[in-house]
């Protein structure tokens, strides 16, 4: 008798979480699936007045108004101006909004293992998770912290 020492597909996918891999810069992020509705093409955006730090503006998706948010600032990256080839993430909230990024890679499944807690860091929540993917470390943020009017200080 043939015993198959492998975990079923059912317990393999209660034992992994997903992530959606974007960059921001040089670096790469994740996003948590959970909270990925779905990736678009850059579009325009429309400026708010004094919008505040990380607020880049609003866009009108089939009739919704959704703010789009820059996480640049708030990871303290370098600014830079919108261009083609980014892409839009619409974050599922009570209030859904745009996230911009530079691109999407790939979406990857990750054994509870390679999620490693961030130390309590009071000055920005925005990543309290990191990744080890192969031998990179690839911060994992905080969706509820990226929100308009969410948790990080601004």
């Amino acid at each position: 008798m043939i015993v198959d020492s492998r975990p079923d597909a059912d317990t393999f996918a209660a034992q992994t979480s997903t992530v959606l891999l974007v960059r921001l810069g040089e670096r790469q992020y994740g996003l948590p699936i959970a909270a990925v509705e779905r990736v678009l093409p850059m579009a325009h955006v429309s400026a708010l007045p004094d919008g505040g730090e990380g607020l880049l503006g609003m866009l009108n998706l089939h009739g919704q108004v959704l703010a789009v948010v820059d996480p640049r600032p708030l990871l303290r990256l370098a600014n830079v101006a919108p261009a083609a080839e980014h892409r839009l993430v619409l974050v599922k909230a009570a209030t859904p909004f745009l996230v911009w990024v530079d691109g999407v890679d790939e979406v990857v499944d990750y054994p509870p293992e390679v999620l490693s807690a961030v130390p309590a860091q009071p000055a920005n929540p925005l990543v309290r998770t990191v990744l080890r993917l192969g031998g990179a470390l690839v911060p994992v943020l905080d969706p509820a912290a990226i929100a308009p009017g969410g948790s990080f200080p601004r």
